[in-house]
């Protein structure tokens, strides 16, 4: 199965998408892991390498509070917020460890007087590192940090370090010394805390904040576009479920009208056919089996005046189009073929041939899409058996005969004159042959869905197969050759899908017994003496008699092969034979009027002689004048070149005139 563009173009966005969320993942992963994975590494060496710094930032820390410890009591005490501004200023420009100091009062201490202003319950005191020696001072107003689980640590302590915290100003990680503030009396009235900056870890967490910061707006983009090209794909998929419906409905629509169209196109094909209850002397059976809903394959048929007229045809191309070809190319039979057998007077109008010619110069008339249609077009004397026929370009039929012919054949293709199928150019003219059909011969009759159906591995099916098949179906009724070529073209195929139209039909003409005439064509020896002119033949001689028609050829054609056969000649030299005789006897029927022709068979020495002995006019090719082929074709008369191409495939000839008969023998040396 093929995927269209639309869907090739889905599924590559959707796994654009995925990719990109999963990047986007991967990206946060490593990126995390290694921002970590720094962060650790420096907090190790910062422990390894100055950890003594750290006792020591400790002991000056303590030791700096603890020294002005007594004079910011006193301050406290006597309520000089000012001078308690001045030394806590100190304290932090003197300690360069120390970035902030905050003094909080227990509220039960803080009084109107005190000059806080507004409810404040203390100060915070710290170094503005945006301004250079800078110190500023914020007044505090909550009073939470009673509430705190350490402050009850301060108060019981001489000093208290805390854990490290988020800082509000100039430093991300802080830690404070905290220590009480007595009065005279002993009470704590306040609480001082240092706030020491932990600089080196800070800088740490800036730049693991940095790397943070970096890394998910990278992932946000990451994440920004894949869920964009998921919305958009939700987009296109919504889309083209409207577009799927509405072509769904469209194509339920067309669907509609096709079933319409394959009613009506069925219904001119016919159904019912002549059978053993109808005639005595026709029995024939149809069937097409469309590769689409509708299809260009057709059949037809009229019976009158005691003669049937039949077509097979095959449009070029499938579905819609071709259907409507084949309606028309089917109305042009059925109105020319029903002219044809109501015009009983002019015989040049009423044969396959000139059917055929006017089916063409209409559709080339009327059409200009540039299709065209094989066909094959006959038409049977229901009284004597003779069958007219013409063929388009379509498949050769099989005649299939009740007994096997002389020549021991029980079936073989008709033969035909290569026209071009109708459609494809208005002035051709089409050349009709005819036959003559024994009693119970089938003529069988398909389109190329038999010999082209193909399996699932490509392979046809084809003709020289269905040959064969036909060759199994001498006593077979035309119904029963039609469902076996049916079964055997299904089997062929398996599982691979229909690919052309299929239509079969055959014909069986029975034959009358008080209307049919012996058969024309004999092979067996005369059991008195024959009165045929067979001198210079010899007695036992293999012959075989035939009506001066071309639809004996195929009777010829046998007869040579059991000659060539028994000579022994080899591929060429058969060949030439062959094409002599066969000039020869084209001849006769051609120009001699000659009502029948004999063909004799002889092994002298080392020489196989063919005779051609007929009934018509006199005539001495061996004393014909030769052509001069060096003339230019159209100042040099017409005729001669036969004679010239039976010279030159044959050794010798020789001619003799006998009891009003032609007597032409053709010789050719056995190597």
């Amino acid at each position: 199965m093929k995927l269209g563009q639309d869907t090739k173009l889905s599924i590559m966005m959707v796994v654009a998408a995925a990719l990109l969320l999963q990047m986007s993942e991967t990206l946060e992963y490593f990126s995390t892991r290694r921002t970590f994975n720094a962060q650790l590494t420096e907090m190790a060496q910062y422990d390894l390498n100055d950890s003594h710094r750290i006792s020591q930032v400790k002991q000056e820390v303590e030791a700096a509070t603890q020294a002005v410890l007594p004079k910011i009591a006193k301050q406290i005490n006597e309520m000089d917020l000012d001078t308690l501004q001045i030394l806590v200023k100190n304290l932090i420009k003197e300690q360069p460890q120390i970035v902030g100091v905050s003094i909080g009062y227990l509220p039960e201490f803080v009084t109107k007087e005190m000059d806080f202003g507004n409810h404040r319950y203390g100060i915070y005191i710290y170094e503005n590192k945006n301004v250079k020696d800078s110190v500023e001072t914020v007044k505090l107003k909550s009073k939470d940090y009673t509430e705190r689980p350490w402050f009850e640590d301060i108060l019981n302590s001489n000093g208290y370090w805390s854990e490290p915290y988020e800082g509000l100003y100039n430093y991300i990680l802080m830690c404070s010394y905290s220590i009480p503030i007595r009065n005279d009396a002993g009470k704590t009235v306040a609480i001082m805390a240092a706030d020491i900056p932990l600089r080196e870890v800070s800088a740490a967490a800036t730049k693991f904040y940095e790397m943070q910061r970096k890394s998910a707006l990278r992932n946000f983009l990451f994440n920004l576009s894949g869920i964009l090209l998921l919305g958009f794909i939700v987009y296109r998929a919504f889309s083209y479920l409207r577009r799927l419906n509405t072509a769904y409905a469209e194509k339920e629509r067309f669907t509609g009208e096709l079933n319409v169209a394959r009613d009506i196109q069925e219904s001119m094909i016919p159904k019912k056919f002549p059978g053993p209850s109808d005639r005595k002397d026709l029995e024939m059976f149809a069937s097409l089996t469309p590769a689409r809903e509708v299809g260009g394959d057709f059949y037809d048929f009229l019976i009158l005046n005691d003669r049937v007229c039949f077509c097979i045809g095959d449009v070029s191309g499938k579905g819609v189009p071709a259907s409507m070809l084949m309606t028309v190319t089917r109305t042009l039979f059925r109105t020319e073929a029903r002219s044809a057998l109501l015009n009983l007077e002019e015989s040049s109008k009423n044969d396959a041939a000139f059917i055929m010619k006017r089916i063409n110069h209409m559709l080339c008339e009327e059409q200009t899409s540039g299709f065209f249609a094989t066909m094959f077009i006959g038409m049977i004397d229901l009284k004597s058996g003779n069958l007219n026929y013409c063929n388009a370009g379509h498949e050769a039929p099989i005649l299939i005969h009740e007994n096997p012919q002389p020549s021991g054949v029980k079936s073989e293709s008709l033969q035909i004159v290569p026209n071009l199928p109708v459609g494809a150019l208005s002035n051709w003219v089409y050349e009709g042959q005819t036959t003559l059909l024994q009693p119970n011969d089938i003529l069988f009759l398909y389109t190329d869905g038999l010999s082209e159906a193909r399996n699932v591995k490509g392979e046809l099916l084809t003709r020289k197969r269905v040959l064969q098949l036909s060759q199994q179906a001498e006593n077979h009724t035309p119904g029963e050759i039609v469902t076996l070529m049916e079964e055997e073209a299904k089997k062929h195929a398996g599982n691979a899908e229909q690919s052309d139209d299929l239509t079969l039909m055959a014909l069986k003409w029975k034959g009358d017994s008080e209307t049919v005439q012996p058969p024309k064509t004999v092979n067996a020896q005369p059991s008195t003496p024959n009165p045929q002119p067979y001198e210079g033949i010899a007695a036992n001689a293999d012959k075989v008699t035939l009506l001066a028609s071309k639809s004996y050829l195929p009777q010829m054609k046998s007869f040579m092969i059991k000659a060539t056969d028994r000579a022994g000649l080899n591929e060429r030299a058969t060949k030439q034979l062959r094409l002599a005789v066969e000039e020869a006897v084209a001849n006769v029927v051609h120009h001699s009027h000659a009502d029948t022709v004999t063909l004799a068979s002889e092994i002298r020495g080392n020489q196989l002689l063919l005779s051609i002995i007929d009934d018509g006019f006199p005539f001495d090719p061996t004393t014909a004048q030769v052509t001069d082929t060096a003339i230019p074709a159209d100042k040099r008369p017409i005729g001669g070149l036969g004679i010239i191409f039976i010279r030159q495939m044959s050794d010798d000839l020789e001619y003799h005139r006998y009891n009003e008969h032609n007597i032409l023998t053709i010789k050719k040396n056995i190597n």
